[in-house]
């Protein structure tokens, strides 16, 4: 071996010590978000804890991560996380440059609820479980996803003051590969009061459009058949209605 090489092989080794033992609590407050905020931190740089971390009104307990040291060679942050959120939990991969952060392998669930603060759940009940091969978010937004979210027992507040829920169901969304900076999935009821298949799209601009074939079941609440019926057009030959929905987010 040369001479150069034992230099590097030196290099390396200094490097991997320092990342072993660096201050996982000094390493947050130089590099974490400015909105982010954590309680309780252990370990180090390369494998550490905290007892919360919270950003934007949002807590995660329990965060545990061991980073992959070479990634800061290529210009970003790459670990394995995994933490307690309301109501359930979230692991998977995660890969950070300046300007997009992708997730692999990622899975979570919890209920809608508990996801209001983050999501525009407000009003909505059930619970959801995701199983995602990747997400990538750009400047906070995503701008791609492959995978899947099953979302069970899922009901909407009657808006009437009574404070009494309608059921929709239990639903598997399907998130497929689309243009770059876009989400595209089909999704299709698993049980419940509707039988639902359809394809929703979300692009660049946030302007989604929902189009899909809904039918109600001979046990759907009568609000919902009507509701059903104020918001499509006339069945179709078996009995199936569209509903086609745009807007933006």
């Amino acid at each position: 071996m040369s001479r150069w090489s034992w230099v590097a092989l030196g290099v390396g080794a200094y490097i991997a010590f320092t990342l072993a033992t660096f201050p996982a609590g000094v390493a947050l407050r130089w590099f974490a978000p400015p909105n982010a905020t954590f309680a309780g931190v252990a370990g180090t740089l390369w494998s550490g804890s905290a007892a919360t971390c919270s950003v934007e009104g949002f807590t995660v307990e329990s965060l545990r991560w061991r980073l992959r040291p070479t990634s800061l060679f290529l210009g970003r942050i790459s670990a394995n996380v995994e933490a307690r959120i309301p109501d359930g939990f979230v692991s998977g991969d995660v890969s950070a440059s300046a300007s997009s952060v992708r997730f692999s392998d990622l899975r979570g669930a919890s209920s809608l609820p508990a996801l209001a603060g983050v999501l525009p759940l407000s009003g909505v009940r059930g619970q959801a479980t995701l199983a995602l091969e990747t997400l990538v978010l750009e400047d906070g937004w995503p701008a791609a996803a492959v995978g899947e979210l099953k979302l069970a027992g899922l009901e909407s507040l009657i808006p009437d003051g009574s404070g009494a829920y309608v059921p929709f169901g239990d639903y598997t969304v399907t998130l497929v590969p689309a243009p770059a900076s876009e989400l595209a999935a089909t999704f299709v009821d698993t049980g419940g009061p509707l039988e639902v298949q359809g394809t929703a799209k979300l692009d660049a601009a946030r302007t989604y459009t929902i189009d899909a074939l809904v039918e109600a079941r001979a046990n759907a609440p009568e609000m919902l058949v009507q509701g059903l019926t104020f918001m499509t057009g006339d069945p179709d030959a078996e009995g199936r209605r569209r509903l086609n929905l745009t807007g933006s987010l």
